[in-house]
């Protein structure tokens, strides 16, 4: 059974106070069950072995709890917002792919806090600046290139490793950083040709690594996916190869977004048409070094018209 599925189930049980539960399947050393409260608040019940005592009796902060119960010796994870719900099913989903490999009841039990310390600091609201349409599309484009990294490099590769190279959001010179090359992501308009160079590092090869320019161009269209889309479809690959999701939560957390948070740009919907990969590193490719320039001049930014670098464009792919 799903776990949309058990939240359902618990749901549909008229409670008059307490907690409904269900036993959450799972390979681990803990007992784990799922529970709902009058209010249909989602919680998860861990039970302790007796001879691990935790140094706390509550961890918490705006919308997310952990109390430890001295009487029947469990903790208890109870969401405080529903507007966390997904993140919440994220954080179970973790917690039980941690401890599942873990024969001893007490090293889970240690493990369990770590995990839930880890996610807590993503259940916090804070001021929200909104995105720019232009700024969506450049996301956009960067979650859409990590895909195609994680769909298209060899399994033996570990899914953190390419999440981690999305370095971009850290402030980073380049947008992902490979172990074998460099890469800049740009998105633009199908109609337009230009594209916004932000620094003078940017296409600047600063680690002797081949650096490419990987120009994404897109359309609007009813039939086209949103960031949360494309966000979904990388969380399903993590989750199957039971990565670290909290690495991609962090990236999305520089640049002002949370899982929630995504679906308010659900409106902006765009498909791919075209990608082209550009050799940065040929001697005479326009761009502004920083190399070179006078002290004085910082923040470069400038506009490239991609018609112009036809010269260096080393592939196309075209949808």
């Amino acid at each position: 059974m799903e776990l949309s599925d058990k939240w359902k189930l618990l749901e549909s049980q008229n409670i008059d106070s307490g907690l409904s539960t269900i036993r959450f399947e799972s390979d681990g050393p803990l007992e784990v069950f799922l529970a709902v409260d009058e209010k249909s608040s989602h919680a998860i019940l861990i039970y302790l072995p007796s001879t691990f005592i935790p140094k706390f009796d509550v961890l918490s902060n705006d919308n997310l709890e952990l109390i430890f119960f001295k009487q029947g010796h469990y903790f208890q994870i109870r969401l405080l917002d529903s507007d966390f719900t997904s993140l919440f099913d994220d954080l179970i989903i973790s917690l039980i792919d941690s401890i599942k490999n873990i024969a001893n009841a007490e090293d889970a039990s240690k493990e369990f806090i770590t995990i839930y310390i880890k996610w807590s600091t993503f259940f916090t609201k804070t001021f929200e600046k909104k995105l720019s349409k232009e700024k969506v599309i450049g996301i956009w484009g960067e979650l859409s290139y990590l895909l195609k990294l994680i769909q298209f490099t060899c399994s033996s590769v570990p899914i953190d490793n390419i999440l981690k190279s999305w370095v971009g959001p850290f402030g980073a010179s380049h947008d992902f950083e490979l172990s074998s090359s460099s890469i800049e992501v740009k998105t633009k308009q199908l109609t337009s040709w230009m594209i916004r160079i932000s620094s003078e590092y940017q296409l600047e090869n600063i680690d002797e690594k081949p650096l490419n320019l990987e120009v994404i161009s897109v359309i609007e269209s009813e039939y086209g996916l949103s960031i949360k889309d494309l966000f979904l479809k990388i969380k399903e690959h993590i989750n199957k190869k039971s990565g670290d999701v909290t690495i991609l939560l962090s990236a999305l957390e520089k640049v002002n977004l949370s899982e929630e948070r995504l679906s308010k740009y659900s409106n902006f919907l765009f498909s791919r048409k075209m990608t082209e990969t550009f050799d940065c590193d040929i001697e005479y490719f326009p761009k502004i070094k920083a190399f070179g320039l006078h002290k004085a001049i910082s923040t470069v930014k400038y506009n490239l018209d991609v018609r112009e670098l036809q010269e260096f464009r080393v592939s196309q792919e075209s949808y």
